[in-house]
């Protein structure tokens, strides 16, 4: 496979070690990544569906294999010592879902803070099946004016598949249909 050069408006973080860790997993493994990663300093990784552990491994080694650096939202009861530190080391952040914190206007204050900011967010919140999935990953888009890319991971063809970019659309609820659109279209069969 041949691996995307990042373009310069992305966060650059890694080293040669990291990018051949992150690429051997995907090789070891037979994953395969369709389409691009958009040059963009700041966007929201939308990661679906969420179904799995290993989500967590792929996104890092797709991480790792270009160079990019990344954050991601995890759940607080994972930053346990010495596992909270590893997960803060490759760009953790981490969530309370048990009440509502502010956590929306937190993300949105660290895009507007940052000059470059790529963040992974998963829309079902959860590892379990859902029915609907949480608009908070819309309602910071729109808030912060950043774009959102839709990375879809289809178990059966073992494919990381990068959907059509999501901005210039301020309305959560347009948002959240054109995010499950391209769901849809990465993995057939799949429904939100």
């Amino acid at each position: 496979m041949v691996w995307q050069q990042l373009g310069e408006e992305l966060p650059k973080g890694g080293n040669f070690l990291t990018r051949f860790i992150g690429r051997a997993v995907f090789q070891t493994f037979g994953w395969k990544v369709e389409g691009e990663f958009p040059n963009r300093g700041k966007a929201i990784v939308a990661l679906v569906p969420h179904s799995s552990n290993i989500d967590f491994f792929l996104a890092t080694a797709f991480i790792w294999a270009t160079g990019m650096k990344a954050s991601f939202l995890v759940k607080h009861t994972v930053f346990w010592y010495p596992l909270g530190s590893v997960i803060r080391s490759l760009g953790g952040i981490p969530v309370d879902r048990s009440r509502a914190n502010g956590l929306v206007a937190d993300v949105v204050q660290q895009f507007r803070e940052k000059s470059k900011l790529v963040m992974g967010v998963t829309p079902s919140g959860t590892r379990e099946p859902v029915r609907e999935w949480k608009d908070g990953i819309a309602r910071i888009a729109a808030a912060a004016q950043v774009p959102i890319v839709p990375a879809v991971m289809n178990y059966k063809t073992r494919t990381v598949h990068f959907g059509q970019l999501i901005e210039a659309v301020s309305e959560v609820g347009e948002i959240m249909n054109r995010l499950r659109a391209e769901a849809v279209n990465g993995v057939p069969r799949f429904s939100v």
